[in-house]
């Protein structure tokens, strides 16, 4: 038997699938060459961001330091050169640069500033304005100051900061103003003293050709009350353009337009005592001088001591003989003030009068504790003057060193 030989034919099913795996190996390939790259790019930049941002700090940081630079020479801190300048807000707005008492010691591209470290170079440059354009030689109340900071690689970074020389703002409405109770009650003691010696003024001592109301009030029965003490009992011994003027709310200080704000105003006020270590629960060592008028906090009540500057007192406050005071009185939360005598002693800036509970029982919390009926009491004889005083209240404003209103870089 003679096989049969048959011839079989191989067939590629896959012959047009033939370089697919080379081309997907390029694929991948050119896919992680570009990942890859896009690392190594973002880690370049990264890199040259976080060298910049270094430089970007470091100008912040030379901005920031003359800020403090400025604030410092306005506390009195730095010494003029030449020596003997001490500064004011007065001679610091006319001395924009604080060249006086601050030295432009190194160039940073090409701009004079003061340097503030070597390795890498940073410095400062400062300017001051006076928003208000005060008229000189008048005091400015406020200070605009510029600081621009130089850092390294071209950096620059620049601050502002508002100024005020006192601390807080307050335009007296009256000599003498009594906050009167939220629910209109007539004051029951309000007394000017016995004697026609006495006397009571709205005329500035500092600038006689100016004048405010002597007595200010804030309610109509108030008013009356008033009116009938000054013009029946003792009118030659008060003088003013206004003897007498009712103010209604909102032409009140912020924060004696309710007893919210007078609270909160107090509580800031004590704060601000402690720090500076002028905070008492009695009697201090000294209410300040003429020559060194202080910031005295009292809370309870005080005998008054001849002295000057900003007084607060929360509790009672009793002033005898020949005691004066110059500067602003706030007689804040029992609200009585009581002068027994005033020999021929002086009272020249401000004085208020409010009275207003600081804390109640819980059980009250939902309660309203607006403004009470205030004391103003005045008894005996004397030849005593009590004034407005435009240059006391002045002084006794800023005793406490001038206050940071705010600050932001731009």
């Amino acid at each position: 038997m003679n096989p049969k030989l048959t011839q079989t034919h191989a067939v590629d099913a896959r012959a047009n699938e033939r370089g697919a795996a080379l081309i997907t190996s390029l694929l991948v390939s050119t896919l992680l060459l570009i990942i890859g790259g896009a690392l190594i790019l973002t880690t370049s930049i990264a890199q040259g961001l976080a060298i910049d941002a270094t430089s970007e700090m470091q100008a912040y940081y030379a901005s920031e330091a003359g800020v403090n630079a400025a604030l410092n020479v306005l506390r009195g801190n730095m010494e003029s050169s030449p020596a003997g300048t001490r500064a004011t807000f007065r001679n610091a707005a006319d001395d924009p640069d604080f060249s006086t008492w601050l030295t432009y010691n190194s160039t940073i591209d090409g701009v004079s500033v003061v340097q503030t470290d070597d390795a890498p170079a940073m410095g400062f440059t400062l300017s001051v304005t006076d928003p208000d354009n005060t008229p000189a030689p008048k005091q400015p109340n406020r200070l605009i100051i510029h600081s621009t900071g130089y850092g390294p690689k071209g950096s620059k970074k620049q601050m502002e900061v508002v100024v005020s020389r006192f601390i807080f703002d307050f335009s007296p409405n009256s000599t003498i103003l009594t906050v009167g109770g939220g629910n209109g009650t007539a004051m029951t003691n309000f007394q000017i003293g016995e004697s026609e010696a006495k006397k009571y003024s709205g005329y500035d001592q500092s600038n006689p050709t100016s004048s405010i109301p002597v007595f200010g009030t804030t309610h109509v029965n108030d008013f009356n009350r008033v009116t009938t003490v000054v013009e029946a009992s003792k009118p030659n011994t008060v003088s003013a353009t206004s003897k007498i003027t009712m103010f209604v709310n909102s032409q009140l200080p912020y924060w004696l337009q309710s007893a919210d704000s007078a609270r909160t105003f107090v509580n800031t006020m004590q704060e601000r005592a402690e720090t500076n270590h002028r905070y008492f629960t009695g009697n201090p060592p000294d209410m300040g001088t003429a020559a060194n008028p202080k910031y005295t906090f009292v809370n309870g009540d005080a005998t008054l001591q001849e002295g000057a500057g900003l007084l607060i007192v929360t509790g009672k406050l009793i002033s005898q003989g020949n005691v004066g005071f110059k500067g602003v009185i706030l007689v804040l939360g029992q609200g009585e003030f009581d002068r027994s005598g005033t020999g021929n002693s002086d009272l020249l800036g401000a004085i208020v009068v409010a009275k207003f509970a600081r804390t109640w029982p819980s059980s009250e919390n939902s309660n309203p504790h607006p403004f009470l009926t205030p004391i103003f009491s005045v008894s005996g004889g004397g030849t005593g003057l009590t004034a407005y005083s435009t240059d006391d209240i002045d002084k006794a404003l800023a005793a406490n060193g001038l206050r940071t209103m705010g600050v932001r870089e731009y």
